[in-house]
């Protein structure tokens, strides 16, 4: 609408303006159906003026330029180019706005080269500051656009990317607590179920009290359905099994839970012999190279791994014994687990991804498959 009543306005404005213009400019070419034609191109071709200004320009300067070139009388004809100019350097069309501000001074300028006269000269002057009036705030309202547009972006993006922040520490969260409910909690209960099947039978050989055997069975069903349940839980952490919901938090970047909870000091490799006491089966441990104090991350991570490992070895593999080797390196320290039980065949949860993650977050690397011997190995080699 709004582009329609400047159409009409400047029609008008043209149409009249010429025609009272012709009494005062007698040297002028009357209008004929030329010109009337040309002064129509002049105002029409603002109707592309919003979705097209270049093709804005290029009609109302050349129609403009055709007027002036032909000899028909000066009046507002000269008004919708330099419309046409401020539309095409504010939508960042500046090329060709430019070029056709350069082209409405170089047409009148060329008939000064031709007559030279002060008066022409002021004529052209005045026209080419015009023109000038015309370009310049056109370049201020475009930097302004794009500064807008810039500041408008740059917020969006700022807005998502703490968005995506949130959502990723959300994430990392998550997987901690996936982690330590699967190595703490998990290992225990397995340690529970299993200890409570061995003194079911126990009591059960020796004839003891009915009510001894009955709640060791409740122990060993319990803690059976507490695995279950937890592992639903984790399910719900990590959505996808043996899938992270996230990638792995990076180098270096285990949270400050990971390595201390305000009230005991995280496990480390020093704990070693506590927890393989009590696996619930026989395993031996070997150190290798001269030990030495290791970073809070990495001594944690050896603990996690040997306690996962050993989980998987109580839970799947149906292996009788494990073996831990500890091999401390200049820069690096690995801890290797094998067992002789089904080894790959057995079914594997959500303990091979964490222990994974764990060791990614220390920047160390995982391997996990059949021993060489037979059995399962987990190994991982961390940098100390």
């Amino acid at each position: 609408m709004k582009t329609i009543a400047l159409v009409c306005a400047m029609a008008v404005a043209v149409f009249s303006s010429t025609v009272m213009a012709y009494g005062n400019q007698p040297d002028a070419r009357p209008l004929d159906l030329l010109g009337y034609a040309l002064l129509s191109a002049t105002a029409l071709g603002l109707a592309w003026l919003q979705d097209r200004p270049v093709a804005a320009l290029v009609v109302c300067a050349g129609a403009a330029v055709a007027v002036f070139t032909l000899g028909y009388p000066l009046s507002l004809w000269a008004v919708p180019p330099l419309i046409a100019v401020f539309a095409a350097i504010a939508a960042g069309k500046r090329l060709a706005g430019w070029a056709g501000a350069t082209v409405l001074v170089a047409v009148p300028g060329a008939v000064l080269v031709v007559r030279w006269e002060v008066e022409v000269a002021v004529a052209v002057l005045v026209w080419a500051l015009l023109v000038l009036a015309a370009a310049q705030p056109a370049e201020v309202s475009r930097a302004r656009r794009a500064y807008t547009e810039e500041v408008e972006r740059r917020a969006a993006y700022a807005e998502r990317t703490r968005e995506e922040e949130a959502l990723r520490r959300a994430q990392e969260e998550r997987l901690r607590v996936a982690r330590e409910l699967h190595d703490v909690t998990s290992h225990t209960v397995s340690v529970i179920a299993l200890h409570a099947a061995v003194a079911a039978e126990a009591v059960d050989r020796a004839g003891g009290p009915p009510e001894a055997a009955a709640a060791l069975q409740v122990i060993r069903t319990s803690s059976r359905q507490a695995l279950a349940e937890m592992k639903t839980v984790l399910g719900v952490l990590r959505p996808g099994t043996g899938t992270p919901a996230a990638g792995p938090p990076g180098p270096g970047r285990l949270s400050p839970a990971d390595l201390h909870d305000g009230r005991h000091p995280m496990p480390g490799s020093a704990q070693l012999p506590a927890l393989l006491r009590t696996a619930g089966l026989p395993v031996r441990l070997d150190v290798e190279g001269e030990q030495r104090p290791l970073p809070p991350a990495a001594d944690l991570t050896v603990y996690r791994v040997v306690q996962e490992a050993l989980t998987n070895t109580i839970r799947h593999a149906g292996a009788t014994t494990a073996a831990v080797t500890l091999t401390y390196e200049t820069g690096a320290v690995a801890v290797r687990v094998d067992d002789d039980g089904k080894g790959s065949k057995a079914p594997r949860g959500h303990g091979l991804t964490g222990m994974a993650e764990r060791v990614a977050a220390v920047g160390g690397l995982l391997t996990t498959g059949n021993a060489p011997t037979g059995g399962f190995r987990v190994t991982a080699r961390l940098p100390a």
